[in-house]
């Protein structure tokens, strides 16, 4: 009698003792990143091979069983160990595949969400971005899908032909009862099947953590400035809070993308507008399309962080105030302020050159103005020589030159530029936003003309920018109507009649400028003394 095959199950114990001691080394966080990127799939294949693996090398015991099926004899030298071998080998490596680049399955997003909230929790943001940022498309393209059955009762639940009444502007016939019931019925259906649709549920929930987090926006803005970018595309990055708190985490760290974008963006397009290179990804995705910014709440978001720091921030209002020295040069690429302000200018710029008919919140200015007034020291008894004596001085300088930018840049629009949906609309005007720049102009003025924050000279040349900013557009024909509304925001004003000492002192003010500009500048003269007789 021939003594039976030994089988060696040395190789199965060894794999499987590296595999529990692997299990136990393996933190929560990576068993459950693990657990998201697996599907039925890979855990059939997984299985397969273990089945496989089993059945070669109990091969013997099954022979004599009757249920091994042979395909042959071994080919290539090989043998069932050899075979084992390659096997494990191969699931090792699809497993490697799977767990290098996963794919969130829309029956794992739970899974998905406890290993994000363990990150978060833990302050782990870099991986944290590194497991979100590839399965971001899928969570926001999940929080806007819907189950089949939801997407039939939307299609078949309403009355086609009363839409179509309606869309006659005629009333609809009324339902019969049984119509009613029914419809009442399929919406109730749909609420309950949106309920149960947890994948979405959790799919939006992880997205809400990551945009209403202060503490998380603030590191993602230092630390991964172009991630955020991709979190606005999400729904739920619109209806929060999350473009105002990473704008300000932007201008609050002097050393963020955005510094560095703003100080390497000095190249100018056409007349006053900043050119946008590509390498300027975050100035790009924010200004390009000037609608987005305006849809994304940029302005406000911008307008808001600049006015909060011109009013609580009172060691920025101390620097501020302090001589100028190197200011102008350096040192304000550095400031929140005027960061803040290029910020708007070339918002403002892309939104003239793209026709948009939204005043896109350069009101702001105004509001600007008025802080950097409240916030300045009295003049010294002595004038100064200067033409900024503090950073305060030539950042009124910059709120009124930008404006005066802004009024004049409607001349060198070019149609190819705007859509042609916006060119074709109704009341269409390409001057909109020019001449809502005037009318932010004239409200600076009367706050600036009367302050005695200012110098005799200072209040001079402020007005120096803004006249010869309106003798160019008296001169030319084609923007005729922007400088009506500049005569009548400067002068009379815009919403509200100016005080009659304004124009007074305006007018003092004015005659101080140099009689070649005030004799180019006639038209306004003329206006200026018919408002005071």
């Amino acid at each position: 009698m021939t003594s039976p095959t030994q089988i060696d199950t040395t190789s199965l114990l060894t794999i499987l003792g590296v595999i529990a001691a692997v299990w136990a080394l393996i933190s929560p966080t990576n068993r459950l990143r693990l657990r998201f990127c697996t599907t039925w799939v890979d855990w059939a294949v997984g299985g397969s091979v273990f089945l496989l693996v089993h059945y070669l090398v109990f091969a013997p015991a099954l022979e004599q069983l009757g249920l091994y099926y042979s395909l042959g004899p071994w080919k290539w030298g090989l043998d069932s160990s050899s075979a084992v071998y390659l096997l494990l080998l191969s699931v090792a490596l699809y497993f490697f595949w799977r767990t290098r680049f996963p794919t969130l399955a829309r029956g794992r997003v739970h899974v998905f969400r406890e290993l994000i909230e363990n990150l978060h929790l833990t302050r782990r943001y870099d991986e944290l971005v590194l497991l979100v940022e590839p399965q971001l498309p899928t969570l926001i393209s999940l929080t806007r899908q819907q189950s089949w059955l939801v997407r039939w009762i939307e299609r078949w639940g309403n009355s086609q032909d009363e839409l179509a009444a309606l869309l006659r502007g005629e009333a609809p016939k009324p339902p019969s009862f049984w119509c009613k019931q029914w419809r009442r019925l399929l919406h109730g259906l749909k609420s309950r099947c949106a309920k149960c649709d947890k994948a979405s549920l959790e799919a939006r929930e992880i997205l809400l953590n990551l945009v209403t987090s202060p503490e998380l926006t603030v590191h993602l803005a230092q630390a991964h400035p172009h991630f955020c970018l991709k979190l606005l595309e999400a729904d739920e990055a619109i209806r929060s809070d999350f473009i105002a708190h990473y704008i300000d985490a932007l201008l609050d760290a002097t050393g963020s993308r955005l510094y560095v974008e703003l100080k390497n963006n000095q190249n100018l397009d056409v007349g006053s507008r900043l050119y946008l290179p590509e390498n300027n990804r975050l100035l790009r995705f924010f200004f390009a399309d000037a609608a987005k910014a305006v849809k994304n709440g940029l302005d406000a978001a911008v307008g808001e962080s600049v006015r909060r720091r011109l009013d609580e921030d009172s060691d920025l209002a101390e620097k501020l105030n302090k001589p100028l020295g190197s200011y102008a040069e350096n040192g304000r690429f550095r400031c929140p302020i005027n960061s803040g302000i290029t910020l708007f200018e070339i918002m403002v710029h892309e939104g003239i050159h793209q026709g948009l008919q939204d005043h896109m919140w350069l009101h702001y200015f105004g509001h600007f103005a008025e802080k950097i007034l409240k916030q300045m020291n009295l003049p010294p008894d002595e004038e100064s020589y200067q033409e900024w004596p503090t950073p305060f001085h030539y950042l009124l300088y910059r709120l009124v030159s930008v404006a005066t930018d802004w009024a004049e840049q409607c001349v060198r629009v070019d149609d190819s530029e705007i859509p042609k949906e916006t060119r074709c609309a109704d009341h269409f005007d390409r001057h909109y936003i020019s001449k809502e720049a005037t009318k932010v102009l004239g409200a600076m003025l009367q706050d600036i003309i009367p302050s005695e924050k200012l110098s005799a000279s200072s209040k001079s040349d402020l007005l120096e920018v803004v006249i010869r900013s309106h003798v160019k557009l008296q001169n030319d024909p084609k923007t005729a109507d922007v400088a009506a509304s500049f005569l009548n925001a400067v002068i009379v004003g815009a919403d509200l009649k100016t005080k009659v000492a304004y124009r007074q002192e305006l007018s003092n003010v004015f005659g101080n400028l140099d009689h070649v500009l005030r004799g180019n500048a006639s038209a306004f003269e003329t206006a200026l003394d018919a408002s005071l007789s």
